[in-house]
């Protein structure tokens, strides 16, 4: 199965703990030395990656536009690495998907252009409707308001398997337990075991159009091999989870 993978260094608006921008390469780097057997899927025989490369914005609209040019003519399936989740809005631009999922430890609605409103930013570009939660642990008040307002759906992996339509994946990584994973912009306790989101992919795995990965935030503790292979291993689970729901 083909994959483009593209980097997007940008990490400007992160609010707590910067450093989003260095996680592509921090990733890239892990890829070589991991196992690529996964899930009864052989990745060096299965996953051709295309990779697109890097673009590091240095604001929004650069952002958007660097992000048009790269995937618009693109038909392998997107592999996106933050980069913090400002850049979903870019990608969502431009393959306007039937419906985004937002794995994340905050809704990420509040009324902003930045990673704490790019959920809402969204939901202005395709419907709130068509806005799905999951993993959701720490909201403000407003943000609160604004679910229960415009009827956003909060779901189980249980209802996630039922989703017909075709879905964007954003997985925000402090949607994981910081006992796994330390290193991202806005830490939550109580979060999703490994295994959890694992689950949540496999249940969207035969309707996902793309797939990305934001908010590591590598360097910000001593741990950064062990924090780069845990990412580097969910994209890796992920790829031969969407091979098998893909090629079936």
């Amino acid at each position: 199965m083909d994959f483009a993978m593209l980097g997007i260094k940008y990490d400007r608006t992160q609010t707590f703990r910067k450093g989003a921008a260095r996680a592509p390469d921090m990733i890239r780097s892990m890829i070589p030395k991991t196992e690529n057997f996964v899930a009864d899927v052989d990745l060096g025989e299965k996953a051709f990656i295309k990779d697109l490369g890097d673009i590091a914005p240095l604001e929004r609209n650069q952002l958007i536009n660097e992000t048009f040019i790269k995937l618009s003519n693109e038909k392998a399936f997107p592999i996106i690495l933050g980069g913090e989740h400002t850049i979903s809005y870019a990608v969502a631009k431009v393959l306007k998907p039937a419906v985004f999922v937002s794995f994340d430890a905050h809704p990420d609605l509040r009324d902003d252009n930045t990673h704490e409103g790019v959920t809402r930013r969204i939901g202005d570009l395709i419907g709130y409707d068509n806005i799905i939660l999951h993993g959701v642990r720490c909201m403000s008040k407003e943000e609160h308001e604004f679910i229960h307002d415009k009827k956003i759906k909060i779901m189980s992996v249980g209802d996630l398997k039922w989703l017909r339509e075709p879905v964007y994946l954003s997985i925000d990584l402090d949607v994981l337990d910081p006992s796994i994973l330390p290193a991202v912009g806005n830490p939550e306790p109580d979060g999703l075991r490994f295994a959890q989101v694992l689950e949540g992919i496999k249940a969207l795995a035969p309707n996902l159009v793309a797939i990305d990965f934001v908010e590591y935030t590598p360097f910000v503790n001593q741990n950064n091999d062990v924090n780069t292979a845990i990412v580097t291993k969910l994209i890796n689970a992920a790829m031969a989870e969407i091979i098998k729901a893909k090629q079936l």
